[in-house]
């Protein structure tokens, strides 16, 4: 063993990547607890253990491995990783703005080479309502990345959030085949529609997003003025009402005196 240490230790890295390619999340850590037992002092093991734990949702043990690292002993590569894994748990923490400074870290160290990083700061961004600096951030990721579609998705709802309709309609007429289960871009596309009185077209969105996410206030305050606009107050007064059983009760107190008895 002690003649084939770099082989052996070599192996362990290769298995553990390729568990985590797999998604099998648990052998991949042991794999790297291996590697860690025979040399601890390798510290891109520790941040690939730390990786491994965020693909698996563990986000706060993920954080404490990167937290436990000096950083003084990382190199600028090491240290990039550490940052990105950060802003990754950061974000799923939802800690955003942590998350926005950590990619700002980040950025200060990188030439823009890791497009991926822009991916978590439009997150960030989003999540923070700058969603200017957000659409900045998913066009610079859509430069160079393999998750098109998702970015877009993303881009296509800080447009909405923006007010720029017609540029979120666009994207998400587009895309919205490529998510018919994902009941937030199903309602945005939805949502997109409706914002330029195109009725007819919103409702199968609308429609889609009450059959994946019954719980979503949304969907019955948008398709209840769709009903209430084409007349038929009864449907829409029922899809207000589901929607304020769903905790939207200050939008169905605004509705009935502002707006229901209009039609």
């Amino acid at each position: 063993m002690k003649e084939n240490f770099s082989d052996f230790m070599n192996q362990l890295i290769q298995k553990a990547v390729e568990f985590w390619e797999f998604r099998d999340f648990d052998s991949a850590i042991e794999k790297c607890n291996e590697f860690i037992e025979w040399n601890s002092e390798i510290q891109f093991v520790h941040l690939f253990k730390a990786m491994i734990y965020s693909s698996a949702k563990d986000f706060y043990k993920s954080q404490k491995i990167v937290d436990g690292i000096d950083k003084d002993t990382l190199d600028e590569y090491e240290l990039k990783i550490s940052l990105f894994i950060s802003s990754i748990n950061e974000f799923y923490t939802h800690k955003f703005q942590d998350a926005l400074n950590t990619c700002n870290e980040f950025l200060k160290l990188d030439n823009g080479t890791f497009t991926e990083i822009h991916i978590i700061r439009g997150f960030a961004n989003a999540s923070l309502e700058s969603h200017k600096e957000a659409i900045k951030d998913f066009k610079i990721a859509l430069k160079d990345t393999d998750q098109e579609n998702a970015i877009k998705a993303n881009l296509a709802y800080s447009y909405l959030r923006n007010k720029n309709h017609l540029k979120a309609l666009m994207i998400f007429r587009k895309i919205s085949k490529h998510y018919p289960n994902h009941w937030k871009v199903q309602y945005n596309t939805g949502l997109s529609y409706f914002k330029f009185a195109l009725f007819k077209k919103a409702m199968p969105f609308l429609n889609k997003t009450e059959e994946l996410k019954s719980d979503f206030s949304g969907t019955y305050l948008t398709r209840g003025f769709i009903y209430l606009k084409k007349g038929k107050k009864e449907l829409a007064h029922k899809d207000f009402l589901k929607a304020k059983e769903l905790g939207a009760e200050r939008n169905y107190e605004i509705i009935m005196r502002k707006y229901y008895h209009k039609y």
